[in-house]
């Protein structure tokens, strides 16, 4: 074995044992456990000129290595197995996210739950863009004498409802002429172009109708702005304060992290290949130095996209994460495409 090879499979031993341990990985335990046909000395210089080029570290001067940032970097780029779930991991998987596949919300809240569950860390799912989403439908649901409900149901899934009052007692004719009314205007439209400008012209040229209607579009509009923004289903977060890694500080921000849906889901679309994952300080904050992100990504359509994604300590087992992600982002995706009658 060539001496750059032997390295990169002695980086490799070191990350797998310390993330398996939490202990500095010393040459004594890599000559044992590797078959590498060379002295524990040799070992030990090559550790020294891993720890050199900084993808090492000691602790203490009388310890093992541990993995840098950059060595767990390198690691997952390069050297990573793939490690397939078993039969018995996947089946669970497909039970549980067919049990919630009556929507797209239930779907996302069970495929985070279920990967909260799988690693012991926090996960995340985000809900398709609303910004490329197309209203598909709008129908209306009396529930009271002077009250009806819009339900607004767009083309990634998202379901808004919102309540409105009228002046006037509501029949079941009315409910009719609301659902032509409404549908004739906005059924097809993406949920961003349901602006109050376009609620002002659609309310002129329905004449007298407006009238009747103004309460009706305002409810319509309020969904629509609704249907806009990303869901994100969030489970286990308690979890972060059971690993040690995350010293209370990072704890904390981690957990203002998962509270901002809006920066949570710029973080995980900055992520470009199906499967990422985000080390430290590649997240661009001190408070995040200890915390890496595993994120996959599903697709019902071109359009219809969203990302899952596991947060925990940089300590994190790599592999069982990001085979536990793929296999659940492959299956949220095939279950929205049908779900939503992709064709």
């Amino acid at each position: 074995m060539e001496p750059t090879q032997r390295k990169m499979r002695i980086l490799e031993a070191v990350v797998e044992a310390y993330i398996r341990t939490g202990e500095p990985v010393g040459s004594k335990t890599l000559c044992e456990g590797l078959d590498l046909r060379v002295s524990s000395a040799t070992i030990r210089n090559d550790m020294a000129d891993l720890a050199s080029i900084g993808l090492l570290e000691q602790t203490h001067t009388s310890s093992g290595r541990i993995p840098t940032e950059l060595g767990y970097r390198i690691y997952v780029d390069q050297l990573m197995r793939s490690s397939p779930l078993t039969k018995y991991e996947q089946g669970r998987i497909d039970d549980a996210l067919y049990l919630s596949a009556d929507a797209p919300e239930h779907l996302l809240e069970s495929a985070a739950a279920l990967l909260s569950g799988m690693t012991r860390y926090a996960a995340v799912a985000a809900a398709p863009s609303g910004e490329s989403a197309v209203i598909r439908r709008i129908r209306f649901v009396q529930t009271g004498r002077c009250t009806a409900m819009a339900v607004l149901i767009t083309s990634t899934g998202s379901v808004k409802t919102k309540l409105f009052r009228c002046e006037y007692v509501i029949t079941p004719e009315l409910i009719e002429m609301f659902d032509k009314t409404v549908n004739e205007h906005f059924a097809g439209l993406r949920v961003t172009g349901v602006t109050p400008a376009l609620m002002q012209s659609t309310a002129a040229s329905l004449g007298e109708m407006s009238m009747l209607m103004s309460n009706v579009l305002m409810a319509v509009l309020d969904a629509a702005r609704e249907a806009a923004s990303t869901n994100v289903s969030i489970k286990g977060q308690s979890n972060l304060f059971l690993i040690p890694q995350l010293a209370s500080t990072d704890g904390k921000r981690v957990m203002e992290l998962l509270s901002h849906s809006t920066e949570l889901s710029r973080l995980l679309s900055s992520a470009e290949r199906r499967a990422s994952v985000l080390i430290g300080s590649e997240m661009n904050d001190p408070a995040l130095s200890n915390v890496s992100i595993v994120i996959s990504h599903y697709a019902a359509s071109e359009q219809c996209t969203g990302a899952l994604a596991v947060i925990g300590p940089v300590r994190m087992d790599y592999r069982k994460v990001s085979a536990a992600l793929e296999y659940t982002a492959e299956r949220v995706g095939a279950l929205l495409k049908e779900m939503l009658e992709f064709d």
